[in-house]
Order: structure tokens, then C-alpha cells, then sequence
């Protein structure tokens, strides 16, 4: 009974350690939408991660395309780590995900790179119809911090 307890303690001290998306603050920006002429559009939003450390700061871009109907087709992710010592940012790491909401799209290629203050993720995207690719979407998402801890 003291093994089952002493592991059950130590799984959850280890869980409390990762960081959640469900602790994110509130968006750190207004939520940006770009439309296209075909009638599809993109969402951009930003999301702060709490931090135990000063001078760190972790965050989130997401940006979602739709397809004209409104339907979500895919979504690209840049995740980045920050120090603002003194007033200089540096982006200490970019990592980036793509997560698929419609079966039409697939990932062509993605990456991930940091440059001065930005976290930078870059994706192209293809659509397939009845197995021929009709569409490819390049983009980019950059989330950048400030000397202050401001993410943008």
C-alpha cells in the first residue's frame, strides 16, 4: 500500500512539473484574422505561459486557416522560450506543430528557427481532391518578445 502511495505521488509531482496549455493567461494580443479572395481566412491568437522564473517567458502563436465555409482545415503552432535580461531578448528555443482538422490537407513540409527575439515556424500545406493536390499554402508564424516580457 506505501509503494502504490509513494508512486502515485511521485507521478503527480512529476505532472505538475510540464507545462499545460489549460494554464495558459488569457490571449496576450487581440486575435488577428486575415481574409483571401477565394474566401478562406486565417485566426492568429497569442498565448502566455505562466513562469516561475523572472526574466523567462514562454508562449504560444497559433495560427488557424478556414476554408470559406468557416469549417477549421489545419492549424500551425510556434511554441518559444524567452529571456529578456536587461532589456535584451533572446529566444532560447522554437519547436512547432501542425494539427489537421480537415482529412483534405496534409503537411508538405514544416520547420521551426529562431532568430535574435523571434520564434519562427514555416509550413506548406497541401489539398488533396480525389488524390490530386489542387491547393498549396505557404506560411509563416513568428512570435517575437520584447526587452519588457511582451510577446507579440
Amino acid at each position: 500500500m506505501k509503494r502504490t502511495l509513494c508512486g502515485i505521488i511521485a507521478i503527480i509531482m512529476m505532472l505538475s512539473t510540464l507545462p499545460f496549455p489549460c494554464l495558459a493567461e488569457d490571449s496576450a494580443s487581440e486575435d488577428i484574422v486575415t481574409y483571401y479572395e477565394d474566401g478562406s481566412y486565417t485566426i492568429e491568437c497569442i498565448y502566455e505561459m505562466q513562469s516561475r522564473s523572472t526574466g523567462t517567458k514562454t508562449g504560444v502563436k497559433e495560427k488557424t486557416h478556414y476554408s470559406s465555409s468557416g469549417q477549421a482545415c489545419w492549424k500551425l503552432v510556434v511554441n518559444g522560450t524567452f529571456t529578456y535580461a536587461n532589456g535584451v531578448p533572446i529566444c532560447r528555443s522554437s519547436t512547432c506543430s501542425v494539427t489537421i482538422y480537415d482529412s483534405a490537407w496534409y503537411t508538405i513540409s514544416k520547420s521551426a528557427s529562431k532568430n535574435g527575439a523571434s520564434a519562427i515556424a514555416y509550413v506548406t500545406m497541401g489539398q488533396n481532391v480525389l488524390g490530386v493536390t489542387v491547393k498549396e499554402v505557404s506560411t509563416t508564424v513568428t512570435l517575437t518578445c520584447d526587452g519588457n516580457g511582451n510577446l507579440s
